[in-house]
């Protein structure tokens, strides 16, 4: 008789403790069932609002960088191009930038066509000079419309940029016009011939640097794209009151 009521016992306290068990997991599965309360959502909105407050402007900054930092490369290979072309043809050639005349974006190009018997070549500088599309058109590179030319008398500190590029030159010698290629891969200026029946340009003016100011429109951030008298071409962009070498 006792054995069957210890036997009782333990079956009532086995039920019980299943029941204890059960009761405890529900209670676990609704604990994990709530999710996120309304101060935790809060507090995330918060965060990602700070983020995207503080990021966006610093990824367009870097985006508008990019893009004037690229308009420098291609505008520094459009002057190889036309270094390399005025050696190959034995002319002289000058290299543009076209304003922006949508649907067209700004052009950078080599004034090769159409080419002349007296020795000039192209239409000349905009506005009245243009690209030429051929064919045979001349080599070009679409600019971002952001890269605006300048004239070296807005540009920052140009003392700085002279002395790194160009130590040996006088102000004279730095031109910022349009740079120009001779047959000898060197830049230089063209001039009348001493018959007055075409123009030359090649050494026999002297030594003649170049430099090209672009500036951003967005951010007012500056580059230069310059050439030495023998001919080296560099890309630079201007940082905390100096200039330095882009790469």
């Amino acid at each position: 008789m006792q054995r069957g009521k210890g036997e009782a016992a333990l079956r009532e306290g086995a039920a019980d403790a299943r029941d204890c068990s059960m009761k405890n997991s529900g209670n676990i599965l609704k604990s994990s069932e709530r999710g996120f309360s309304l101060l935790e959502l809060m507090i995330v909105v918060a965060i990602t609002f700070v983020l995207l407050v503080f990021g966006i402007p610093v990824a367009l900054r870097s985006v508008r960088t990019g893009r004037l930092r690229g308009a420098s490369s291609d505008y520094a290979s459009m002057l190889q191009a036309a270094r390399t072309r005025a050696v190959q043809d034995d002319r002289f050639y000058s290299v543009y930038v076209q304003p922006v005349a949508a649907p067209n974006p700004q052009l950078a190009y080599v004034d090769i066509y159409p080419q002349a018997v007296n020795g000039t070549s192209g239409h000349g500088a905009p506005p009245t000079g243009h690209y030429d599309s051929g064919p045979p058109s001349d080599p070009s590179a679409a600019l971002s419309g952001d890269a605006v030319p300048q004239p070296a008398a807005a540009a920052p500190s140009t003392a700085n940029l002279y002395a790194q590029f160009c130590a040996s030159c006088t102000p004279p010698m730095i031109n910022n016009t349009a740079p120009t290629f001779g047959p000898e891969g060197l830049p230089c200026l063209p001039v009348v011939s001493v018959g007055g029946t075409g123009t030359v340009c090649n050494s026999a003016t002297g030594p003649t640097a170049f430099v090209t100011f672009l500036q951003s429109s967005i951010t007012g951030e500056w580059t230069a794209v310059t050439v030495t008298p023998a001919g080296r071409i560099k890309t630079w962009y201007y940082d905390s009151g100096t200039w330095a070498p882009q790469h």
